[in-house]
This record gives C-alpha cells, sequence and structure tokens, in this order.
C-alpha cells in the first residue's frame, strides 16, 4: 500500500498552498481531487480582502479579522507571509503579480462591462490597476469571430459613469475587433484554442502585427488597450513581453468566462512548485472512504478508474471547498453535511440560511457555514475540543466567511494552507505519522 506523510484532498489554491509547503519541508505529500477547484474559474488574480470599506487589502484584513469569528481573527497577520513566499514559485512557473497589501484596491474593468475592485494582479492584468488620467482613452479590442468577448456591448457599459465606483475612469471607450490568422473559418472558437495558437511563435508575430495595425488606425494615441485574456498559456510570458513591445496602447488582459485562462495559468504554476519539491497531484480521484484510529486519519482510498486506490497517510489536510466548492452538501432535513469526514458544521437553522432580500448587501447567512477550527486549523466541535489530532482544514471551507462577497477567498486559502501544512510538520515524530519521512 502506498503511503505519504501528509494527503491534502483538494487541489484549489489553499490545497496547493498547504501542498507545496508540506512538501518543501521534506514531506511526502500526496494531493488527491475530483476535479479542478476555482483557480480553472476565477480571474486569476489573488482576492485577500476587497470589501468596500477598505482602502487597500491590508485595511481589509484588518476590518474583516474584527469581524466575530472570521478565519482572518486568528489568520490575518499570516497573509503578507504567506504572499512573499508565494510569489517566487509563481515567478519560477512564468506567472508574475503586480500589486502587494498596501496597494490601493482600483476599480479595474471586466468583460461583462462592469468593475471590480483588485490590488494584486497577474502582471497581463496590471496595467488596470494605475488610475486614469485626464484625458487618456481605452480601446476595448476584440477577436473577429470569437463570441466570449463582444467589445462593443463592453464598450458601452464602461463608458457610464457609474460602473467605475466613483474611482477615476477612462475619458473615452472605443471598440474595435480584428482578424486574427487562420481563425475566421472556425466555430465554436474559444479561448483555450485562441490562446494555444498564440503560443505558437509564427502565428504570434502575425496576430499581434494584425493587432498592431488595428490599434493604429483608432483614433488618438496612447492610452490603454483591453484584451481578452489568451494571451498564451505555456508561454505566456514571452507573449506579454511581445505584446506591450508592440502594440502603441499598455495591454492588460480581461479574463472570461470559465474556464479561465489565467486561471489555468495559476494553477499550472502551482502545480509545477509542487512537482518541484517532490509532491504529486492525481486529478480525477473521488474520495471514497477515508480510514481512522481513534483521532487520526490513517488512509485515504480514491476510486482510480477501475480500481480502488488507498493511500496510508500520517496526517490530512482537508480543502475541498465549501458550498460552491462540494466540500459541504444539504440534506433533506435541512443539515449541512461535510462530505470527507463528516466533521460538524456551523451553520443557521434551515429557515434561516437566506435573506428575505436576493441581493441583500450583507449576503445570506448562508454563505459564512463552513468548519470551525482551533488556531492550529484542527476541525473541533460546539466544545471547542478538536475531533481530530492530524487533520487541518483549509480555505473556503473554514467556517465565518464570505469568500465571494468580501473577496477574501484567496487571502484565506493562502495563510489557512500554509499554516496547515507549517503546523503538521512542526509536530515531532511519532505524533505527526509520517511514515514515508526521514525527518526526524
Amino acid at each position: 500500500m502506498p503511503s505519504a506523510d501528509v494527503v491534502v484532498i483538494g487541489a484549489g489554491l489553499a490545497g496547493l498552498t498547504a501542498a507545496i509547503a508540506a512538501a518543501e519541508s521534506g514531506a511526502h505529500v500526496v494531493v488527491l481531487a475530483k476535479g479542478h477547484a476555482a483557480t480553472h474559474w476565477g480571474p486569476g488574480g489573488i482576492d485577500v480582502a476587497g470589501i468596500p470599506a477598505a482602502s487597500t487589502p491590508r485595511d481589509g484584513i484588518r476590518l474583516l479579522a474584527g469581524q466575530p469569528g472570521h478565519p482572518y481573527g486568528f489568520l490575518g497577520d499570516d497573509v503578507a507571509a504567506a504572499l512573499d513566499w508565494l510569489r517566487p514559485h509563481l515567478a519560477d512557473g512564468g506567472v508574475d503579480y503586480v500589486g502587494d497589501l498596501d496597494t490601493p484596491l482600483q476599480a479595474v474593468p471586466t468583460s461583462i462591462g462592469g468593475t471590480r475592485r483588485a490590488a494584486i494582479l497577474p502582471a497581463g492584468q496590471a496595467a488596470a490597476l494605475s488610475p486614469w488620467s485626464p484625458g487618456e482613452r481605452l480601446v476595448v479590442c476584440g477577436i473577429a469571430g470569437f463570441k466570449d468577448f463582444w467589445p462593443e456591448a463592453i464598450a458601452a457599459s464602461l463608458s457610464r459613469e457609474r460602473i467605475w465606483q466613483g474611482g477615476s475612469r477612462p475619458a473615452s471607450v472605443t471598440p474595435i475587433s480584428v482578424a486574427l490568422p487562420g481563425l475566421a473559418a472556425r466555430h465554436n472558437l474559444n479561448a483555450l484554442e485562441i490562446a494555444r495558437r498564440f503560443d505558437d511563435p509564427a502565428w504570434r508575430a502575425t496576430a499581434i502585427a494584425a493587432l498592431a495595425r488595428a490599434l493604429a488606425a483608432v483614433p488618438g494615441s496612447g492610452g490603454r488597450v483591453a484584451l481578452p485574456a489568451v494571451l498564451g498559456i505555456r508561454d505566456h510570458a514571452a507573449v506579454l513581453a511581445a505584446v506591450q513591445e508592440h502594440l502603441p496602447a499598455a495591454p492588460f488582459e480581461m479574463p472570461l468566462v470559465p474556464p479561465s485562462v489565467p486561471g489555468m495559468r495559476l494553477y499550472a504554476a502551482l502545480r509545477a512548485a509542487l512537482i518541484r519539491a517532490g509532491g504529486r497531484v492525481q486529478i480525477g480521484e473521488m474520495i471514497e472512504r477515508v480510514e481512522r484510529d481513534g483521532r487520526r486519519v490513517t488512509a485515504v482510498t480514491a476510486a482510480a478508474a477501475a480500481r480502488m486506490y488507498t493511500v496510508r497517510t500520517g496526517a490530512l489536510v482537508l480543502a475541498t471547498g465549501g458550498i460552491a466548492g462540494g466540500g459541504l452538501v444539504a440534506e433533506r432535513d435541512g443539515r449541512l453535511m461535510e462530505v470527507v469526514l463528516g466533521l460538524p458544521v456551523e451553520a443557521p437553522p434551515v429557515n434561516e440560511w437566506l435573506a428575505l432580500d436576493a441581493f441583500d448587501p450583507a449576503g445570506h447567512p448562508l454563505e459564512k457555514a463552513g468548519i470551525r477550527t482551533d488556531t492550529e486549523l484542527r476541525p473541533v466541535g460546539a466544545d471547542g475540543v478538536p475531533v481530530f489530532d492530524n487533520v487541518r482544514v483549509a480555505g473556503s471551507l473554514l467556517a465565518g466567511q464570505r469568500y465571494i462577497g468580501e473577496r477574501c477567498g484567496d487571502g484565506v486559502a493562502l495563510s489557512s494552507g500554509r499554516r496547515a501544512a507549517r503546523s503538521l510538520t512542526a509536530v515531532p515524530a511519532g505524533h505527526a505519522a509520517k511514515p514515508g519521512s526521514k525527518r526526524p
């Protein structure tokens, strides 16, 4: 039977962060996941705390930490160190990030013609972070035949002052559409196909030349150009550098509907970092059962193709996501269930799950449902006593956060994933039960 020092269930930002940190400590780590997580759905930035009352992510962390029961109450001080630790790993994977906890939260335009507050973005989106200068123009540049990005509709919406949340905005927004080589005859053209074409240096050069000619024909000069987020996957850094060099306006990508190309780049960089550290990722593994000995998990069994695959383990990190991620499910009787270990779930009564107003700015009470833990991220019962000694919970499964509405999900994922790994790998031998490790 194969063995691991740490098994991580979940391959999102929290799970992969925990796995990388544990593997760097010398632990033998295996990540099991039924599928790709929020990285493939999100815009690729790192949302730490984007609440309206905050001026910077650091300010947002402080405000959220003051809310009773919020994970930042004990994790808030870990976010800066986790972000500093993560950046070199992502850069090694070809994905650089711009911004930090003290960068002002800026309204950045989106591909549905709205704006969202952000401060830490991949380099391909970072040109959207700077405040708009008086008279500065924005060109929204689409690709002919690509139906997931409509420049006319985006530009029309971004021309409205209220979209910019009271902040600076471009003086003008102009839509254009450019025919790129070999795409005219394509049906059901998608972002992934275009991104892969940009990875080809020869096609890339021709496409960028077509973009440059079209932009040069737009009245005015300078400014910025918004492009769909398709500027390569494997060779994104080279594509971005070429676009920045040859286009007559500062380019930035607008994330699109899933699957998210920037999110796929983020996942690839995280996965590469884990592999470099000696860990392993297995996607498509449905967890069938977990074996335990008292307050300790001893093995995890997953369905692998036509057979069952069991890994004996000394510790477990649970990063399966909250309600949106499938880590919590509702039963017919109104109970919320944690799907892997049956952990106690903190949640309001079923008749209080939803607010009367579907668009209540305060959100719905159900959003804060999750697993309550101690400061070492061990799951606890109603009495506050840990129910497992070698299990840690990380990410959006943690109770007390509105990870989407508060835009804190990535910060919680990073800080909890890293703390979970450090907590497990710091435990002396004989307590962490690391069957495959040579470390003391």
